[in-house]
């Protein structure tokens, strides 16, 4: 949330400043004011694409959607999803990060078995766990037959029972590691 707030305060700011120009501007600062307008157009992409990166549930597939493209996955008997540790070469050069983690899919398409993690999923370790449950639980109801409401497992109560389990396993798992002494 706190990204989002940050981009559109810069935003406003840009526009403030190419709205408000001053009478003194170079020919320079003047010549470049369509490429700023196009960076603030592209900003403002940005921020409403933003609104809509995630991933979403349905009863056919699973659609997640990053900054740059929305992704389709068919549901079936055989998706599977779990974490993958995040890296970047930008950020981490490469080197997996515990800490952050992105949900990891494998399904079968036109026979071939497919697989993918999704870096625009990437959110701290205890909530990509709690996420990796949620989808898992409604592939396997899905698949099951059950058709569960979509809406319960969006934020919904199975959402609510999913997650309130996912954190009690991960606690106990994370007091068994203190007690033991190991930190994997």
């Amino acid at each position: 949330m706190a990204a989002i707030t940050t981009l559109i305060v810069f935003l406003l700011a840009c526009l403030l400043g190419l709205l408000n120009l001053s009478p003194d501007q170079s020919t320079l600062d003047r010549s470049l004011a369509p490429l700023i307008w196009a960076a603030v157009c592209l900003l403002a992409v940005a921020v409403v694409r933003s609104l809509f990166v995630g991933v979403y549930l349905s009863d056919r597939h699973i659609r997640v959607r990053s900054w740059f493209r929305t992704y389709t996955i068919p549901l079936d008997a055989e998706t599977r999803c779990r974490t993958d540790r995040w890296s970047s070469w930008f950020v981490t050069r490469g080197t997996p990060y515990r800490s952050v983690q992105m949900l990891f899919l494998s399904w079968t398409r036109e026979g071939r078995r497919t697989s993918r993690s999704f870096p625009a999923t990437a959110v701290r370790r205890s909530r990509a766990i709690a996420q990796v449950d949620v989808v898992n639980a409604f592939i396997s109801a899905t698949a099951a037959g059950a058709a569960p409401a979509v809406r319960d497992f969006a934020r919904g109560s199975e959402w609510l029972r999913i997650t309130a389990d996912s954190r009690r396993r991960l606690a106990e798992r994370d007091a068994e590691r203190d007690r033991r002494g190991t930190h994997a």
